[in-house]
């Protein structure tokens, strides 16, 4: 049974610490998101990945997300060219999107996602997650219910056979708005939704919409500009 720990301010600090150590020894952890409770493994440690897959008996033909602390922290992850396109979504992080998009050369990346040249990645935005995975590094994160079960958006809905399985399990009541984050993979400028969640698909569009204009509009904005500077010279 999972060593279970109440999350609250008072406590916070002896709270971190505890889940970096956990986390450092390869061991999971259940806590809350800005979404719902997700089971935690740092994503560098091929076992602790593993452990995950086992214990919610998910197929491990499907990828695992990668959460990271910053927008910055996501955009290393990324391909080189595919982190102008994502950099363009960053205003929606933290917050209930995951992207995916083509990683970089990450070595542990074949834990996460072996069948795949993508990697899904996300910022939450979550005060605590966020000040453990600046300390800690990128986290392998999925929800913490066993494999087709509803996502617990209470402790209380966590499945006690998922909690044996695990080193340390923070309870901070209700979590998250119990919707999953939305998905979408980016393929140059274009998007493919994978799973509508909290971000709509129109807000999306419109971001990746007015920053691939904004380059053309100024172009557009200093030929003008040029035109009437040469027509008050011809008249001058």
């Amino acid at each position: 049974m999972a060593e279970i720990v109440r999350l609250d301010r008072a406590a916070e600090e002896a709270v971190l610490a505890r889940c970096l150590e956990v986390l450092e020894a390869g061991a999971l952890v259940v806590l809350p998101t800005d979404t719902v409770y997700g089971l935690a493994a740092r994503a560098d440690l091929e076992e602790a990945v593993a452990s995950i897959f086992a214990a919610k008996g998910r197929d491990t033909a499907k990828s695992l997300v990668v959460m990271v602390g910053s927008a910055e922290a996501a955009e290393r992850l990324a391909a080189p060219e595919a982190r102008a396109t994502l950099r363009r979504l960053s205003s929606l992080w933290p917050g209930p999107l995951t992207v995916v998009v083509k990683a970089a050369g990450i070595p542990w990346k074949r834990f996460l996602a072996p069948e795949t040249e993508t990697l899904g990645m996300r910022v939450p935005d979550h005060p605590f997650m966020l000040r453990l995975l600046s300390a800690s590094g990128p986290l392998a994160v999925t929800s913490a219910n066993l494999s087709g079960k509803p996502a617990p958006q209470s402790f209380d809905e966590i499945d006690p056979s998922l909690l044996d399985q695990v080193e340390l399990a923070l309870d901070a009541g209700r979590c998250g708005s119990g919707l999953p984050s939305t998905v979408v993979e980016l393929e140059g400028s274009n998007f493919t939704l994978l799973r509508q969640g909290e971000v709509g698909e129109e807000r999306i569009a419109a971001l990746l919409a007015e920053q691939e204009s904004a380059p053309r509009d100024a172009v557009a904005g200093a030929e003008e500009r040029t035109k009437k500077k040469q027509g008050k010279e011809r008249k001058g």
